[in-house]
């Protein structure tokens, strides 16, 4: 796709567009809550003009020609995620372009090198974008970029907070928090499904995310609300594994593996669902855990009451009696008793997924979220409104 300069008329009252170079390895069509975020919320922003540097990946054609975001791809040289980024730096690092930024956002940190050229090059400042494990998964790349960049963003406190364990203390830059959104639906469904249904929409690749408590607490869960399942989207390495825990222990009947499914078939279960639940946990001595998980969100604008983890991320996602219940990720017996409170009680449930809504509604839809990025990226650049 050409990239273009959207016009603005002489004497218009429409805001000078900001110019954002997003550098990025992770961006759509591939597949990931990284991609996703970054290009709804770039794409939002009410005053912007973005471009997008990024990777090359199957089905990039396409998406490009519908996109509503001007991309150059760049070859994606290598499997390993290590010479991959080695390279994409490098290419990124002789990119040109006569199309001058006001700012630029380094969507990873793996791609800091390159905004740093970039940012000398075109005689601007460069912010940092971060969401969870790549801080403390990548500590000395993390601490290289944060040194070298003129603000940050991230999508959640508990972030910012490993941001600064692996600065050691003190942050060498300003990071302001910028929840991610999403984009709730016109209406609801009138009904759900008659089975009290539990939902979790996750990657079945990490044992962080809480399948395995999952697993023992509807073993409990079942034998106080009988007809009570739970169906799971997504798919991944433990997913033989998991299946096999459900059926030792009687629970075929009960539980629904779905796999990797489309985006009207998610829409159709989180329309059918009465709870959603992800008790995501933080393993101690392992890199992992949720930064702000946009699931949650999703969950929310459909109306669904949400389970999680009292931790980190989803203790932010999530408000405790409020829109949900928090509990401790690593007890399958609290997270058992949360379940069976909220199917046995349909009108606790029905008054969190209310509140849930309206505070997506009220804070958390894309353009809500990608003011605020466009708000400090203008601070950032010095560009004024």
């Amino acid at each position: 796709m050409p990239w273009y300069v959207q016009p603005v008329s002489p004497g218009s009252d429409v805001a000078r567009p900001l110019r954002v170079l997003l550098v990025t390895p992770d961006f759509p069509p591939a597949h990931g809550g990284i991609q996703r975020l970054l290009y709804e919320i770039t794409s939002h922003m009410p005053s912007a003009e973005v471009r997008v540097v990024t990777l090359s990946t199957e089905g990039a054609a396409e998406f490009d020609r519908s996109s509503r975001t001007p991309t150059r791809r760049l070859p994606a040289v290598g499997r390993r995620p290590l010479v991959r980024n080695a390279m994409l730096n490098v290419s990124l690092a002789f990119f040109r372009s006569s199309w001058r930024p006001d700012v630029i956002l380094n969507g990873h940190v793996v791609t800091a090198p390159a905004a740093v050229v970039l940012a000398r090059r075109f005689k601007v400042r460069q912010v940092l974008y971060t969401y969870g494990k790549e801080v403390e998964g990548r500590p000395r790349t993390a601490r290289w970029a944060m040194r070298r960049a003129h603000a940050g963003v991230t999508v959640a406190a508990y972030t910012r907070g490993a941001m600064e364990r692996v600065a050691g203390g003190l942050l060498p830059l300003e990071v302001r928090v910028v929840h991610p959104g999403t984009k709730p639906p016109s209406e609801l469904p009138s009904t759900r499904a008659q089975r009290p249904t539990v939902l979790t929409t996750a990657r079945l690749r990490d044992w962080y995310k809480g399948h395995d408590v999952m697993v023992h607490a509807m073993e409990k869960v079942v034998r106080r609300v009988p007809d009570a399942r739970w169906v799971v989207i997504g798919d991944g390495r433990l997913r033989p594994e998991l299946e096999q825990r459900c059926a030792d222990r009687g629970l075929a009947e009960a539980v629904t593996f779905l796999g990797s499914v489309d985006d009207a078939t998610r829409d159709h279960w989180l329309g059918q669902a009465h709870v959603f639940a992800m008790p995501a946990r933080y393993p101690e001595g392992e890199v992992g855990g949720e930064g702000f998980p946009v699931v949650y969100l999703e969950a929310a604008a459909w109306g669904l009451p949400t389970l999680a983890g009292n931790v980190g991320g989803p203790a932010e996602a999530v408000l405790d009696r409020q829109t949900g219940l928090l509990v401790n990720p690593e007890s399958a017996d609290e997270v058992a008793d949360a379940l069976s409170a909220l199917l046995l009680d349909p009108s606790l449930a029905a008054t969190y997924g209310v509140a849930a809504r309206n505070r997506v509604l009220e804070e958390f839809t894309w353009e809500s979220v990608a003011a605020q990025l466009e708000s400090l990226l203008r601070d950032v650049a010095g560009v004024e409104e």
